[in-house]
């Protein structure tokens, strides 16, 4: 995978008297095709590893993007450039680096699929996938850009740069990379305390797990028989001597069994006044149906 290193201050020169942006509009093009060159994915939530980021990349709902945009512009977006098989050869990272000695200061989440279009091509798209807080849904902005060239009519003058842009932006609900589908048929069922907050299941994101997998009355489906890694926020409302307290990426491990109801709570050790020291001790408690006679 290649590295693209970002400066810590970068100069750019905008000429903005010879240089205007204005909406695209199709009807004024002579070819309504514009080519995907560029796939940005930025989240601060997911903390994938190289495999999985080649998978990401490979599938990013990229055709359902394509309809959205003609549905809504009449805007067609070409991915030719797109190789499923190549992708983990065009994958860059992104760094923060010092402007002076290009130490590498710090790796953003943020990472980049270039692709190189022929020469001849001058209508371009960029998608740009977010999956951030609060929801962690996967967003999407296509942004549509191209540019025309005004000749003046004047000889001191120049010409005249008119770039031409515009966006379409949508959510992808039930997107995710893994495929999370739980058969309700064969499998646990956990709820969460109120106080905790779910955030990713097995590095999958929750927002996108309770969508595939909610049940009936707050439960949720989780395979069994292996263990399952989930990852929480605890919003701790206090007591007579500890005031309230958010305590956050707090995990446990657990293997449940078929068929079978639990109920999940906490319990923190309060070994300090600094609430990032406080210890969290989850309680895994099996729910026992109801027997009427």
């Amino acid at each position: 995978m290649k590295k693209l290193l970002f400066l810590t201050i970068v100069f750019i020169t905008l000429l903005a008297s010879c240089t205007t942006t204005r909406k695209i509009k199709v009807d004024d093009l002579e070819d309504d095709v514009f080519v995907i060159n560029k796939v940005v994915l930025t989240s601060n939530t997911i903390r994938p590893t190289d495999e999985e980021l080649v998978t990401i990349f490979q599938s990013l709902p990229y055709l359902k993007v394509c309809d959205l945009v003609e549905e809504k512009t009449d805007i067609v977006l070409d991915s030719y450039l797109i190789d499923y098989e190549t992708i983990s050869e065009n994958i860059e990272y992104t760094y923060l680096c010092d402007a002076e000695t290009d130490e590498v200061l710090e790796e953003l989440p943020e990472w980049e699929l270039n692709l190189q279009a022929d020469e001849e091509t001058t209508q371009f798209c960029t998608l740009y996938f977010t999956m951030d807080p609060p929801d962690g849904f996967l967003a999407v902005k296509a942004v549509m850009h191209t540019s025309q060239v005004i000749p003046s009519e004047k000889e001191d003058k120049e010409d005249k740069i008119i770039n031409l842009q515009t966006s379409v932006s949508g959510t992808f609900e039930k997107w995710t990379f893994k495929n999370i589908f739980v058969d309700p048929r064969s499998c646990a069922l956990i709820k969460f305390h109120k106080n905790i907050e779910p955030t990713f299941i097995q590095n999958e994101l929750f927002s996108a797990y309770k969508v595939l997998n909610g049940q009936d009355k707050g439960y949720l489906a989780v395979n069994i028989r292996e263990p399952i890694e989930i990852r929480c926020n605890i919003n701790d409302p206090g007591n007579l001597f500890f005031s309230p307290a958010e305590i956050y990426n707090a995990s446990f491990t657990e293997t449940f069994q078929p068929g079978k109801s639990y109920y999940i709570k906490y319990k923190l050790k309060r070994v300090s006044p600094d609430s990032t020291n406080w210890i969290v001790k989850f309680k895994i408690k099996e729910e026992k149906p109801n027997l009427s006679k």
